[in-house]
């Protein structure tokens, strides 16, 4: 995963939003309450705001800049959380900050989702929603902003007017959709698309179908669970396995991952590297921005070991032979 260009966006959308590195941080875990205290982060308790700031700092000093939250991740607090990171980021690093690999000022961009639930019905319903994760960010303008999920009542058309709305009045630059199909995809006007993409379900005929749509429209896609929560990386166990929630949901037993595992392995050795890295590698091979979630200092210099070296084209296409699909 090298340093290269990558616009979010496409001809038709000019949000003018670019990124150095084809990777970006995911704050699920990010949140403070009881639920995330004890849910989320499976009792492991909630990262203090110094190990935030640290995980946001490592990243930026290392060219990605793209990061991404939701109005539901602890209910506004990820939001609020990543808006005082970035505004601390701001301060320490002078107006702008100074990407290591860039050497030039550069902003944090921020991304956040909009939760169509039932009695969310109206255009001035999608405003409000905004209008709040904007001033939870500490932002007057949403750098891209997700429609989380297609469970509403409401077309997806019906949201995309309501975002048209809010970029003239200045409270979004692009808009994105999180979790839809190709059909759904096609009917929108957006710079980005988030879905779960991996070596896990990238043989999945939908997939397959929403990526061809993507490319078609130029659409961005933006690769969420690309580890599947552990299942990709070398610290993985037969027990941990048994309670790996990506398994249970795709119906894998433990046999199923296990030539993928071991092609993953002998190529992270052949590269002095990790599985996980070699993961994220692949997802960033198919032209994919990569989302990796992260609660650690630990985990974002693991993460960032995946930046500087590339797959080889057999590698990557004897990956592609051997990964699942759902």
């Amino acid at each position: 995963m090298k340093q290269k260009p990558v616009k979010i966006g496409t001809l038709k959308n000019d949000a003018n939003l670019e990124i150095s590195l084809p990777l970006s941080v995911g704050t699920l875990q990010w949140g403070t309450t009881p639920i995330d205290h004890g849910v989320i982060n499976s009792q492991r308790g909630c990262i203090s705001e110094t190990e935030a700031f640290d995980i946001t700092r490592e990243f930026f000093k290392a060219g990605v800049t793209l990061f991404d939250t939701a109005e539901g991740y602890g209910g506004g607090t990820s939001e609020k959380r990543l808006g005082r990171c970035a505004s601390q980021l701001q301060k320490s690093e002078g107006k702008g900050g100074e990407s290591k690999a860039e050497g030039d000022p550069v902003k944090l961009i921020l991304m956040t989702k909009f939760l169509p639930v039932p009695w969310r019905y109206s255009h001035s319903c999608f405003e409000s929603a905004l209008r709040s994760s904007n001033h939870r960010m500490g932002v007057k303008c949403c750098a891209i902003y997700l429609i989380h999920t297609p469970i509403h009542w409401r077309p997806i058309d019906y949201w995309v007017e309501s975002a048209a709305i809010c970029r003239k009045k200045g409270l979004l630059k692009a808009l994105g959709l999180s979790n839809c199909n190709a059909d759904q995809v096609r009917k929108a006007v957006i710079a980005g698309k988030k879905v779960h993409y991996s070596l896990l379900d990238y043989n999945s005929t939908a997939l397959h179908e929403m990526e061809k749509t993507c490319r078609e429209l130029g659409v961005t896609i933006i690769a969420y669970s690309p580890l599947g929560q552990g299942l990709l990386t070398d610290k993985l166990t037969h027990d941990s396995f048994q309670t790996n929630k990506p398994a249970k949901m795709f119906r894998l037993s433990w046999s199923d991952i296990q030539p993928l595992r071991s092609c993953l392995r002998r190529i992270a050795d052949s590269h002095d590297t990790t599985m996980a890295q070699v993961a994220l590698n692949w997802c960033a091979s198919h032209d994919t921005v990569v989302l990796v979630g992260c609660r650690s200092l630990r985990q974002a210099q693991d993460t960032l070991g995946a930046v500087g070296w590339d797959l080889t084209e057999e590698e990557v296409q004897e990956l592609d032979s051997l990964a699942l699909g759902r």
